[in-house]
């Protein structure tokens, strides 16, 4: 069938096959998994994307932060696949590949009113290249807008979706990124905005190839935009995309802040098939168009895997430095973004300078990230006993602690819950990531 709760299932098995094999305490999640699967197709009602794709966040390569429009062209989307292969990030699970605004033509296809891509930047076309990616691993990203042109001044898709996503299709395109940009009555009409993101919606529904629907609220929106809407609104989260944006553009360490801290208070929203997007990761290599320092790159990364984010990387593959590569490939972190429960974590505790964020894992473990945004040195985090309450260890449980980018115990390699738990942090935005494990069923009295 096309899509649905049959594709579903099958890529979950799939998936939770994998994963369980690798890690027997994964394996005591699958079924929770299932569980969270069937209550999330149940939510969705008949207004929904029903795809079956999504059951775990998607990883891969976005090409608007490294290339802009001015770079963007056939041969670098074919450098980054190669690069891709060649870093063993696709085998890592980055497959998706996704070209961003600037690839179509100035005008449509004069006869049939089709989009066609830019014949400068794409001499082969879309589909040739999709062709190219799939024979690779890698499944082929597009992007359009709900308006009447994209963020770039470029056709978009108003008035236009059931023959845009029938073209899309055609191509073999695999995932569709949405723009807010250029609608007639502004970016925040939200009767405008679900009605138009809902016609394209239900357009990939019946366009006869399962793909990837992401709706991106972000365009046309003030720096700081809170866009939680997509989410709490009764026509939005699964029953719109498969993801949606939640803030306005990841740009810098305030948007990228304020982003995660948004998507945190929605955790309850996100699920198998659907997820709260704080948009792409920013590398930290000085070749890119949009940057953060390697504190906060890192950092980035470990907080959207607590928030069980997509994961579409930002950096330039033409220049991929060694550091953004050691971030990016490192399973421990990547298996808390794709952990089979399927649960989105939230912040557990914050005050001025500090944060810890949380997230619950499949067969009882937790991932926590210690966050220092402080200027004036390494300073101490702690768990205290309200933080432990977040987490809901029985008082006195004797836990395990690794560190996930030391890949070993972690410098105080056990905890109790209850008890004052602390880790050093450097300052700047700087973060440690831990992983806890219980001990034994032993409770300390």
């Amino acid at each position: 069938p096309r899509g649905g709760l049959y594709g579903g299932q099958s890529e979950c098995m799939a998936a939770c096959r994998e994963s369980c094999a690798a890690s027997p305490s994964r394996a005591a999640g699958f079924a929770q998994t299932l569980v969270a699967l069937a209550f999330s197709v149940a939510v969705r009602g008949a207004a929904a994307l029903d795809n079956g794709l999504g059951l775990l966040p998607p990883m891969g390569y976005n090409t608007w932060n490294a290339l802009g429009c001015e770079f963007l062209d056939e041969a670098a989307v074919r450098h980054a696949a190669e690069m891709l292969i060649h870093s063993g990030l696709r085998d890592l699970g980055y497959t998706y590949i996704n070209i961003d605004d600037c690839w179509q033509d100035r005008m449509r296809e004069p006869t049939t009113g089709a989009l066609r891509p830019d014949a400068s930047r794409f001499p082969s076309g879309i589909q040739a290249l999709g062709e190219y990616l799939h024979k690779r691993g890698f499944k082929l990203g597009i992007y359009t807008d709900r308006g009447s042109m994209t963020c770039q001044g470029l056709p978009g898709s108003l008035g236009h979706e059931e023959l845009d996503a029938r073209t899309f299709a055609s191509w073999g395109v695999d995932y569709l990124k949405e723009d807010n940009c250029h609608s007639s009555s502004g970016p925040n009409d939200k009767d405008a905005a679900f009605s138009q993101f809902g016609k394209m919606r239900d357009a990939l529904n019946s366009s006869g190839r399962r793909i990837f629907f992401d709706v991106c609220g972000g365009g046309d929106q003030l720096p700081l935009a809170n866009l939680s809407y997509y989410a709490t609104d009764e026509r939005g989260a699964g029953r719109l995309a498969n993801s949606w944006r939640i803030a306005a553009d990841c740009i810098d360490p305030y948007t990228c802040a304020r982003a995660g801290l948004i998507s945190a208070t929605l955790s309850a929203k996100a699920g198998p098939g659907g997820f709260n997007n704080p948009d792409m990761l920013l590398g930290a290599s000085p070749f890119s168009v949009r940057r953060l320092s390697r504190e906060r790159s890192r950092t980035q990364f470990n907080i959207w895997a607590i928030l069980m984010a997509p994961l579409f990387l930002g950096a330039n593959m033409k220049e991929f430095d060694l550091y953004d590569l050691q971030t990016y490939s490192n399973g421990e972190v990547l298996a808390v973004n794709q952990d089979v429960l399927v649960r989105q974590g939230s912040v557990l505790a914050e005050s001025l300078f500090s944060i810890i964020w949380g997230r619950e894992l499949a067969g009882g473990d937790w991932a926590l990230v210690f966050q220092n945004d402080g200027l004036l040195g390494p300073g101490n985090i702690t768990c205290d006993s309200h933080c432990w309450a977040r987490l809901g260890f029985p008082t006195g449980t004797r836990l395990s602690v690794r560190d996930l980018w030391l890949h070993a115990p972690a410098e105080q390699p056990e905890a109790v819950a209850g008890e004052d738990y602390s880790v050093t942090v450097p300052p700047f935005g700087a973060s440690a990531m831990l992983r806890l494990s219980r001990l034994s069923d032993a409770i300390i009295t």
